[in-house]
């Protein structure tokens, strides 16, 4: 079997260099567009409509805060941002609020870690 074995050459010299001719597939964007998954997509649907609670979250999706983050780099780029509002016993709302007048976006700038949402 060793014998069998292909050899291949490290280098190729410009006569043996295939030429790559690689269609454009139009059906695809050219560029990356901001997607939400589907879970992601019906949570933010339920922010539209107004404050939506905790319990409402996890009836949607068991990871909410994953797709709440999801949510965020997206709206973050619009000069939107979502928000909590404290409640008892951790039943928190959540709300698309401007940028400006977010909390959750004060935080992020305290801690300088604004570059990982631009």
């Amino acid at each position: 079997m060793a014998e069998q074995q292909l050899k291949f050459s490290t280098v190729l010299s410009p006569e043996r260099t295939p030429e790559l001719q690689i269609p454009l597939n139009r059906s695809v964007e050219t560029e990356d567009k901001p997607r939400l998954s589907r879970q992601a997509k019906a949570i933010y649907e339920l922010l539209l409509s107004g404050p939506v609670k905790t319990s409402e979250l996890a009836a949607v999706a068991c990871q909410y805060n994953a797709r709440l983050s999801e949510i965020r780099h997206v709206l973050v780029h619009k000069g939107q941002m979502v928000d909590e509002i404290k409640g008892i016993g951790g039943q928190n709302e959540y709300c698309i609020v401007q940028l400006g007048r977010s909390t959750f976006w004060q935080r992020i700038k305290e801690k300088g870690e604004v570059w990982k949402w631009l």
